[in-house]
């Protein structure tokens, strides 16, 4: 306990102490402090100071001992996955439930290293309100006074490794393309390494209704009211009302920021609200999604108004708290892109509790682990939105306009194989089959085993075979002038 002494009060208050008070006095005579102290707790005698002892400083109670934030009992707005039902999971039994049916199911395990568990504020802070007359109160104090002070002195930025289960589902039924009810459950179990006292078991029932207005072409503001029960171990159970505002905003295709108010009416019996408490939360976020990767930003701020209730309140006194979130996570597996991987760092800040054990000082989370989720989505939902995506796509055909001029480089079908269009006949002849070729009489070209078109009689025409496919087609290209000349000299001859 001398060591305690020393390091704990020495380090802390030497700027405090003065005159014949200094606290290398007490370094220099540890044994002797102990053997004081012992002295005082036994036989009740005052020090040699001539003063009588200070009364023990009196302290507001704690708040009760929780590694439960408010957030993380709180539904706030969350992006979802913008995958498809098929994609997210591939089970013939999801996709015969009704199509106004809804729902998403997720699990998260997660271990997490956190610097002040206790939530208490800095060991500076609180020595001046354990010992507000320096250290020669410590020394007036009795053996048990002492082991109390040390005892709290050491609960201040205490670190932990802290394992956490949290399954949640949520169901629903369509009622409108913007219109839902819902229910909803979840509970959450923190186990410590250490500090194994401030393990929790949490958890909670509701239900609530939800109904979307679309703000422009890329906004959506959502009005959600629930009702939920809450159970905490060794704690008495609350119930909440939880109205609520969210306006999200679709930047790009992959990019969505959104800002939320939520107004948390907390009563003593189910429906008897607000008898505890009210807390109002304001949230802002963006989330952005790379490939695999999704990255999200977002802080709450959190005011908690309980002493208005008096004695009706759990923790009889107001504070506000400022609670980040920072998180990197990727699908592991591109055939089941429900499992995902996380990193999430959570800074906490405590303001506003005059310095109140529990509610108090600076705390930073690193969460790390695995969550895996599925859902279904409403079909009505889904197929109103594709019909709206379609309509505002969707223009008008073009107005007909003239002949244009052809490039150069094209032919027309006229030019090639007749003076003017003609009619596609059926199949050729048995004879014409036979042979496979056209024969000048009949005034007609094969271009296909089964059509051919006419051409003039006038032209003179020789056959020249082109392989294509599996059968020769043969065309009739005119003879040269120079053909002929040679020719009509040959007859004449």
């Amino acid at each position: 306990m001398s060591h305690i002494v020393n390091t704990i009060i020495g380090n802390s208050l030497a700027e405090r102490c003065s005159g014949g008070h200094k606290l290398a006095d007490l370094s220099r005579g540890p044994a002797l402090i102990l053997a004081f102290s012992v002295a005082v707790g036994v036989s009740g005698a005052q020090p040699a100071f001539g003063q009588a002892i200070a009364p023990a400083p009196i302290i507001a109670p704690r708040a009760p001992a929780s590694t439960i934030l408010p957030t993380d009992v709180i539904p706030l707005p969350t992006i979802q996955n913008r995958m498809t039902f098929g994609e997210n999971m591939q089970l013939r039994i999801l996709q015969k439930l009704p199509a106004r049916f809804y729902f998403n199911a997720s699990v998260e395990t997660s271990f997490r290293l956190e610097t002040n568990v206790f939530q208490f504020p800095m060991k500076r802070i609180l020595l001046y309100k354990l010992l507000p007359f320096g250290p020669q109160e410590f020394l007036q104090e009795n053996i048990f006074q002492q082991q109390s002070t040390l005892s709290t002195l050491r609960e201040a930025s205490r670190f932990d490794t802290v394992y956490r289960v949290l399954p949640s589902c949520t169901g629903g039924w369509t009622l409108t393309p913007r219109t839902r009810v819902y229910g909803t459950f979840f509970t959450i179990r923190d186990s410590l390494f250490h500090n194994i006292r401030l393990n929790t078991d949490i958890y909670s029932y509701g239900y609530g209704v939800q109904h979307d207005f679309q703000v422009g072409q890329r906004g959506n503001l959502q009005a959600d009211l629930q009702f939920r029960e809450l159970n905490q171990m060794h704690q008495h159970s609350v119930f909440d009302f939880l109205p609520g505002l969210t306006y999200s905003y679709v930047a790009t295709p992959r990019t969505v920021a959104y800002v939320n108010a939520l107004m948390q009416i907390r009563g003593r019996k189910y429906f008897q609200a607000p008898t505890r408490e009210l807390d109002p939360f304001y949230t802002w976020g963006v989330m952005h999604q790379r490939g695999r990767w999704t990255f999200s930003a977002s802080s709450t701020f959190v005011q908690n108004f309980r002493r208005q209730f008096g004695h009706h309140a759990l923790i009889p006194a107001n504070n506000y708290s400022m609670i980040s979130d920072f998180e990197i996570d990727r699908r592991i597996i591109p055939q089941l892109p429900g499992l995902q991987a996380f990193v999430r760092a959570e800074p906490i800040w405590n303001m506003h509790s005059h310095n109140r054990p529990g509610l108090a000082g600076m705390d930073f989370r690193l969460y790390y682990g695995l969550r895996f989720s599925v859902s279904k989505p409403a079909l009505t939902s889904a197929l109103d939105s594709l019909r709206r995506q379609l309509e505002e796509q969707e223009v008008e055909p073009p107005a007909p306009s003239g002949p244009s001029s052809k490039p150069s480089a094209f032919i027309s079908p006229e030019e090639v194989i007749a003076d003017q269009p003609q009619p596609m006949h059926g199949f050729i002849s048995e004879p014409l089959q036979t042979a496979g070729t056209a024969r000048l009489d009949d005034n007609l070209v094969s271009i296909h085993p089964a059509a051919h078109v006419r051409v003039p009689k006038s032209a003179f025409v020789q056959e020249v075979s082109y392989p294509i496919a599996q059968s020769a087609v043969r065309l009739s290209a005119p003879r040269t002038a120079q053909q002929q000349i040679e020719e009509q000299e040959d007859d004449t001859q």
